[in-house]
């Protein structure tokens, strides 16, 4: 049934013998398909084609918090990545359409979408995301199948990430960095490790004598890949990491937070894009970024790709391979002269001439 109020249309429907609303439409032709749909899946519902908890106006944004909050409840630990991917890509998208009008030409179209603004990895971590979604969708009875099963994922291409080429820019994002921010992003640029792995190291995990980087936490409790790794400490790292353990006082963390507590990422993240703002480089640049600028210029300085994947954690050196071979012209003391960049140093406030020390070896 349809019913004309102030130049808007409002569709009730019938569910189990009882009259329901539908939705209200800005014009006739939407409230008459909004009919035929909820006629047709009530059919569905009826001869044992849909699950009788299918329910139209179940928003997609309602439907992932209850997932989100069934994740927690279970201890999951995608719940923190999923929750920001959802926040920050799939929900601005799709966040207020019905979870049973979510098609694969839907999704389909949102993933085409997005390829053209992020990286394949972006892409298809947003899609694992939403497939894992739908499936307890399904399990819960809201819908009958997964749309995103069987879409294809973006394949990787040279090239896709954003990084910083010159190492001119470098230092002019480093220029730009307030301090605390300043230090994480040089240790990003001549480590490779991830902004939870940083935030979560300690002072006991670091032998300068040995020059190594013991990398066994992260923001869910281990690193990615669940896997301890050793991480050598390049030149350009030396006389900082020197001078900020003599001032470390007591701190367990090498990064500390408020009250000696791990600093949260947005935290981190927020200062930093306006840091890349202000030194002019791309829009697009994130944190995750300078792990790849460390990898890129690893890479173009001639080091060795089987130790550069062992560095980064990748599981196979396959994955370092399809990302980083296309820059590409034994021990880790023949490396440590690689992916130099000035640092600047002093007490300096973002935005103002400061001397630049040159750290690169010769």
């Amino acid at each position: 049934m349809i019913v004309s109020k102030k130049d808007r249309f409002q569709v009730y429907g019938r569910r189990n013998g009882k009259q329901v609303y539908v939705g209200t439409f800005d014009s006739k032709k939407e409230a008459q398909s909004a009919e035929r749909r909820h006629v047709v899946t009530q059919e569905q519902i009826d001869a044992g084609e849909l699950p009788p908890d299918v329910d139209e106006r179940r928003s997609l944004k309602q439907a992932t918090e209850a997932w989100l909050e069934s994740l927690k409840a279970n201890g999951s630990r995608s719940h923190t990545g999923y929750t920001d991917r959802l926040r920050i890509y799939i929900w601005p998208a799709l966040q207020d359409m019905p979870i049973t009008r979510v098609t694969k030409a839907v999704v389909m179209k949102w993933r085409d979408e997005w390829a053209r603004k992020f990286s394949p990895a972006t892409v298809n971590g947003n899609l694992t995301c939403l497939s894992s979604a739908f499936r307890d969708f399904v399990d819960r009875g809201w819908i009958a199948v997964n749309p995103v099963r069987g879409i294809k994922r973006v394949r990787p291409g040279e090239a896709v990430y954003t990084w910083l080429s010159s190492r001119e820019d470098i230092t002019r994002l480093l220029v730009e960095c307030p301090k605390g921010i300043r230090e994480l992003a040089a240790w990003a640029l001549g480590t490779g490790l991830r902004i939870g792995e940083l935030t979560m190291l300690r002072w006991a995990d670091i032998d300068l004598e040995r020059r190594l980087i013991a990398v066994h936490r992260g923001r869910q409790g281990t690193t990615k890949s669940g896997k301890i790794r050793h991480v050598p400490i390049l030149d350009v790292l030396v006389p900082l990491m020197r001078e900020m353990a003599l001032q470390r006082d007591s701190a367990e963390l090498v990064f500390p937070g408020a009250k000696g507590n791990p600093r949260t990422p947005v935290g981190i993240r927020v200062p930093f894009k306006q840091a890349a703002v202000r030194a002019g480089l791309d829009k697009a640049l994130r944190f995750h970024d300078l792990r790849h600028t460390f990898a890129s210029h690893w890479v173009l300085d001639g080091g060795d790709i089987f130790r550069l994947s062992k560095i980064l954690g990748h599981s196979s050196v396959v994955i370092t391979q399809k990302t980083y071979a296309h820059l590409a012209p034994e021990a880790w003391t023949q490396d440590y002269h690689r992916v130099g960049f000035n640092l600047p140093t002093g007490d300096v406030g973002y935005g103002r001439t400061t001397n630049i020390t040159r750290l690169r070896a010769v």
